[in-house]
């Protein structure tokens, strides 16, 4: 069995994933590659990290625990979804970029995707056929407002990057409902790749509400990000491990 797996080092679960395996000796089992070489993500069919391929077939995405990983590289084993619609859900909520493909659509038509889904069924490891999946707009109304939390998540993450970890206030924001419209259109597509017809009307009510989410939770998000990232940032020895695996 080949396992696959494609991470991006700033990833949380790509973090313990790695450090899990690392631990455990079986990072020799698996192939890792960073997402960071656009042309490898591509190929992989990636939409979220980590990203894990068994026999060239997406087999599991985050949501992911690092025990669950450990199972798929020493057994083959997953952890099959109770709830095939939920956990498809779940991997769209964990994805930045289905998120925010689904909410410039204002639809999950754009994102029932035969490689996502077999990622998040764990179809390869004995989960259910994705042509077996009943997901429609009913289901995604249903998700909608924690789709805009996690993206601004996502948003604070990058503006904490994009600052140095130096993020201003909300008020050096400048205009919310502008920088929230402006980055939902460059995370939910490549180039025009994913756009819909009319961008300036598609991302209108996604804009809005994660702007009123900002405007609310920016501070406890950034705590939240500070956290995160300054773990993950912090750990030397993850570092020399990911540099040591070509990841970094």
């Amino acid at each position: 069995m080949r396992i696959e797996i494609l991470i991006h080092p700033t990833c949380a679960t790509s973090y313990k994933v790695v450090k899990h395996l690392h631990s455990k000796g079986l990072l020799d089992r698996v192939e890792l590659a960073p997402t960071s070489r656009p042309a490898s993500a591509f190929k992989a069919r990636v939409w979220s990290v980590p990203w894990i391929i068994v026999d060239g077939i997406p087999a599991a995405t985050d949501p992911v625990t690092p025990e669950e990983a450990e199972s798929i590289v020493r057994e083959g084993r997953a952890e099959i979804p109770e709830d095939p619609e939920k956990a498809f859900m779940e991997t769209v909520l964990h994805s930045a970029y289905a998120a925010s493909v689904a909410v410039v659509h204002d639809s999950i038509a754009p994102v029932l995707d035969e490689d996502l889904a077999s990622a998040a069924l764990r179809t390869p490891l004995g989960g259910p056929d994705p042509g077996q999946l009943r997901v429609d707009d009913n289901l995604y109304r249903e998700w909608r407002n924690m789709l805009v939390r996690a993206l601004a998540i996502s948003l604070v993450r990058e503006i904490w990057w994009t600052t140095r970890g130096h993020p201003p206030s909300i008020e050096g924001l400048g205009n919310l409902e502008a920088l929230a419209g402006t980055w939902l259109l460059a995370k939910a597509s490549i180039g025009r790749a994913g756009l819909p017809g009319d961008p300036s009307r598609g991302e209108a009510v996604g804009a809005r509400e994660l702007a009123e989410f900002l405007s609310k939770a920016y501070k406890s998000l950034v705590r939240r990000i500070e956290r995160e990232q300054k773990t993950i940032l912090g750990d030397r020895e993850y570092w020399r491990l990911v540099e040591d695996l070509g990841l970094a």
